[in-house]
């Protein structure tokens, strides 16, 4: 555990936990942190390598300091692990009931998010292709990332090793 330093806390402040939680349901606390700032920053790097491990949610709790009981906890978010409809690596995270969600893959990082004018219209994007589409739900969104995907798939040229046994 790494020590970053001495910070006070008073009875009413407020302090963030992240928890990772595995396929079996076990929990583990990736940290602690008292800025929104700091924990997302933990978050962001730990979804950035979560491929390769078995957890598939995280968990961010508050809790306040000097409170008793279970009025001390309040789950502020889930975010989850699913397949990325542009690069099917199991690096998308979605957050709460669909409310966003982004690619941690640092090749594709395809996102979708409520446009901050419009509270009707869902975003979504695939900065690696440089496209953006708007939508009207979350799951019109993920459609929209996948035929990107298939659109790029399809104006890829394939290139081989393989000769043709006719040239000879």
């Amino acid at each position: 555990m790494e020590d970053t330093g001495q910070v006070m806390v008073a009875r009413g402040d407020r302090v963030l936990t992240a928890i990772a939680i595995d396929r079996e349901a076990e929990e583990e606390v990736l940290a602690m942190m008292i800025e929104d700032e700091d924990i997302e920053m933990v978050i962001r790097g730990f979804m950035a390598d979560a491929e390769s491990t078995d957890i598939i949610e995280i968990r961010i709790d508050s809790w306040t300091v000097g409170t008793i009981g279970p009025d001390a906890r309040k789950m502020e978010r889930i975010l989850r692990r699913d397949a990325c409809p542009v690069c099917t690596r199991t690096s998308f995270w979605i957050e709460d009931d669909e409310v966003r969600a982004a690619c941690h893959d640092r090749l594709c990082k395809a996102w979708i998010e409520p446009n901050s004018v419009d509270e009707d219209r869902i975003d979504c994007g695939w900065p690696s292709a440089q496209k953006t589409r708007a939508c009207s739900s979350f799951g019109e969104a993920k459609r929209v990332l996948t035929r990107m995907r298939a659109e790029a798939e399809a104006n890829t040229v394939e290139t081989t090793d393989v000769v043709d046994a006719s040239e000879f």
